[in-house]
C-alpha cells in the first residue's frame, strides 16, 4: 500500500483510523470478535526521504493482519496512522496525535533513530505499549531500555558488528573508507563495523565521507571524496532515497567500478533501493542484513509470493518483513492475554514471550535487551534470472543479539 492508496481509502498523514484485518481468538462471538476495539497507532513515515519505507512496514502489517482473520483476543484492531516524516518535532507530535487525540492502546512503529529515541520518555512514562519496527538506536536495547519498549527489527550494532570481521578476515580486504549518512543510525552503523574491523587487523581510510541527512541533492562531492586509489572498497550505511540518490550518482561517475569492495549495512542496496536503481547497482555489492529476498525457508517463500500477489507485483524487502513480524508479534500477545490489555505489565510480558519461524529465520526477542535475536546474513548483490536485482546469501552469523551495553 503506497501513499495514494492510503487516500484512496481515507487514510491521511495526520491519522485519520483505518480498520485493519488482525488475529483469531478462541472467545470469538457468533458475529465477530465482542470485545472492545484495540487501538493501534502507527506512527511511521509516510513522506520524505523514508517513505518507502514507511510504506512497506505498513504493507507489511497489513498482510498479517489480513492473513489471521480480522481479530485477536476477542477484540477488533483499528490503526491509526500518523507520519512520522523525518524531524524529530514531527515524530513528537505524530505520537502525541495517535496517543492524546485518538487515544490508542498500543503503538508501533518509528524508522528514524533519532526519533525513536525522541518519544522514548514520553511513551515510557505513560507505560504505552510500544514496538519499534524499524528504528535501530543502541540506546533502546541498552542504557534507555524501557520494559514498555520492545524492538522486532534490529539494533544499528546487529547488521554491521559481524561484518568487519567478514571483510578483513575472509574476504582479505585490510584498507576501507567509511560513507555513511551522518545521524544516529549511521554513525552507530560505522563504528560497529569498525570495531570488529581493526580488531581484525583491518586500517579505516580517512576521512570519513559524511553526508548530510537527509540528502537528496547532488551527491557528486561526496562520491567524489572516495579515495578509490588508496583504499580496497568502502563500507557505507545509508537507506531509502539517500542510497538511491548516491548509488545512481556513483554509477554515473563511474566510481563503482573502481572499487575492489562494496561493503555496508544491507539497506544500502535492499530491495526498494534496487528497485530505483535497476543497472546502476553496485554488481558484487557484500552486505549484511536478517534478511534477504531468496532466503529459502518455507515461511520466507510463502511470504514473498503472497506479498507479491497482494500489493501488484511489488517486490518485498525487510521493511515489510518487519512489520509483518510486527503484526504477528501484536496478534500472538493478545490473543495470549486474551485480550485483556488493563494489565500492561501481564501484556508486556506476553509479548516478551513471543516466538516464531519469521521470514527471516527463527524470531524471539532477547529477555536483556528487549530486541529481537536474529541471523544476520552476509549477502551479495546479483542479478537473477528470475528476480532481477537481489542479494544472494553466501554466508551468515545466527542468533546474533544486541551486547545490551
Amino acid at each position: 500500500m503506497d501513499r495514494r492508496d492510503f487516500l484512496k481509502l481515507g487514510v491521511s498523514a495526520a491519522g485519520i483510523a483505518l480498520v485493519a484485518a488482525c488475529g483469531g481468538s478462541n472467545t470469538v462471538g457468533p458475529t465477530g470478535p465482542t470485545g472492545p476495539e484495540f487501538k493501534l497507532g502507527v506512527v511511521l513515515p509516510y513522506s520524505g526521504v523514508y517513505a518507502e519505507l514507511g510504506n512497506s512496514i505498513t504493507n507489511g502489517m497489513r498482510m498479517y493482519f489480513d492473513s489471521v482473520g480480522n481479530q485477536a483476543g476477542n477484540r477488533k484492531i483499528t490503526v491509526v496512522t500518523a507520519d512520522e516524516q523525518v524531524a524529530l518535532a514531527d515524530a513528537v507530535a505524530a505520537t502525541k496525535k495517535v496517543v492524546e487525540q485518538d487515544g490508542v492502546d498500543m503503538v508501533a512503529g518509528y524508522v528514524s533513530s533519532p526519533n525513536a529515541a525522541g518519544n522514548r520518555n514520553y511513551l515510557d512514562g505513560l507505560k504505552m505499549p510500544t514496538l519499534i519496527a524499524n528504528a535501530g538506536v543502541n540506546s533502546l536495547s541498552r542504557a534507555a531500555k524501557s520494559p514498555f519498549i520492545y524492538r522486532t527489527s534490529f539494533s544499528n550494532w546487529q547488521p554491521s558488528h559481524p561484518m568487519g570481521t567478514y571483510v578483513a578476515e575472509k574476504l582479505g580486504k585490510k584498507k576501507i573508507q567509511l560513507v555513511y549518512a551522518k545521524y544516529g543510525a549511521g554513525l552507530e552503523a560505522v563504528a560497529a563495523f569498525k570495531e570488529t574491523f581493526t580488531g581484525s587487523g583491518g586500517t579505516i581510510v580517512g576521512p570519513d565521507v559524511a553526508t548530510p541527512f537527509p540528502n537528496n541533492g547532488d551527491q557528486t562531492p561526496f562520491v567524489q571524496a572516495i579515495q578509490t586509489d588508496k583504499i580496497d572498497g568502502i563500507y557505507c550505511f545509508m537507506s531509502g532515497t539517500d542510497a538511491v540518490t548516491f548509488l545512481k550518482k556513483a554509477a554515473e561517475l563511474g566510481t563503482l567500478k573502481k572499487l575492489g569492495l562494496v561493503s555496508g549495512a544491507g539497506f544500502f542496496v535492499e530491495q526498494d533501493v534496487l528497485a530505483a536503481i535497476t543497472d546502476a547497482a553496485p554488481d558484487g555489492a557484500i552486505t549484511g542484513l536478517h534478511w534477504a529476498l531468496p532466503l529459502a525457508n518455507k515461511e520466507n517463500q510463502d511470504f514473498v509470493s503472497k506479498y507479491s500477489k497482494k500489493f501488484s507485483g511489488r517486490q518485498a524487502d525487510v521493511f515489510a518483513v518487519q512489520g509483518f513480524d510486527t503484526a504477528r508479534v501484536i496478534v500472538e500477545a493478545l490473543n495470549a492475554v486474551k485480550g485483556n490489555t488493563t494489565n500492561k505489565d501481564a501484556f508486556m510480558t506476553a509479548i516478551a514471550g513471543v516466538s516464531f519461524k519469521s521470514p527471516r529465520g527463527d524470531f524471539k526477542f532477547d529477555a536483556t535487551t528487549n530486541n529481537v535475536v536474529q541471523t544476520i546474513y552476509v549477502r551479495k548483490t546479483v542479478k537473477d534470472p528470475k528476480l532481477g536485482w537481489t542479494n544472494q546469501v553466501i554466508d551468515q552469523y545466527p542468533g546474533v543479539a544486541d551486547p545490551g551495553k
